[in-house]
């Protein structure tokens, strides 16, 4: 069964022998990789259309998986009770959407032992909510998919250390350990700020800003880990 680089990359970071949430799965796609590899003990896939939940129902039959992965129609994770899964994942969609949803079904949340989040778009403000509200990120990944770069977040019960604004928006660990696709992240993430400060510029009113100096600053930072000499 091949899913794709992203999906086959947010599945190896599943712990073994345990019960997940899929939190608009789509096809099911991931879930159904796990449990033909009996990797884990169950899973609920969920999404919020009937759709998707068809798509879903529809793949978890062909592969014969019915006695491990059910499938339920809801909102976020209304779908699934306290304490029901071990381990929550969210794919796909844009970090404010994922923040939403975590805040929506705190309860059930609170009960989770891990939060595997691939967010779209917003990666920092998913780190910041992390770390206010007692999550620790215990591992990043980037991972490649057509033109794509994508960021998974790894989020454990516990504390993170002070958290500078540049390890919020490259990802403490993706810092910590540099992988192969490091400068290519780096790369997209400065681009993004400076294409910010060339339309800023347009305007006289932006360009005196606070807010343009503390771009135009992080836009320096962000240049100088090319050189490797961030925390060296």
């Amino acid at each position: 069964m091949n899913i794709g680089a992203r999906l086959e990359a947010i599945g190896r970071l599943v712990p073994e022998n345990v019960s997940i949430a899929d939190i608009g799965t789509d096809h099911a796609y991931l879930p159904a990789w796990l449990a033909e590899r009996s990797r884990i003990k169950k899973a609920v896939a969920g999404d919020i259309c009937e759709g998707p939940c068809a798509a879903a129902r529809s793949t978890v039959a062909m592969y014969g998986l019915n006695d491990k992965i059910e499938v339920r129609m809801g909102n976020g994770l209304a779908i699934i009770r306290p304490g029901e899964t071990d381990v929550i994942i969210i794919a796909g969609m844009g970090a404010g959407t994922m923040i939403e949803i975590l805040e929506a079904g705190v309860e059930t949340v609170r009960e989770a032992s891990l939060l595997i989040l691939q967010p779209m778009a917003g990666a920092p403000s998913l780190r910041r909510w992390a770390n206010a509200h007692g999550w620790y990120i215990a591992d990043e990944v980037l991972v490649e998919e057509g033109r794509h770069l994508y960021e998974i977040i790894v989020l454990k019960r516990g504390h993170e250390a002070a958290v500078s604004t540049i390890a919020y928006e490259i990802g403490p660990r993706l810092l910590e350990q540099r992988p192969p696709l490091f400068q290519k992240h780096l790369a997209k993430i400065c681009g993004q700020y400076q294409k910010m400060l060339l339309n800023m510029q347009r305007s006289a009113a932006a360009k005196q800003s606070g807010k343009y100096q503390e771009i135009q600053a992080l836009v320096q930072e962000l240049e100088g880990l090319d050189d490797g000499g961030y925390g060296k």
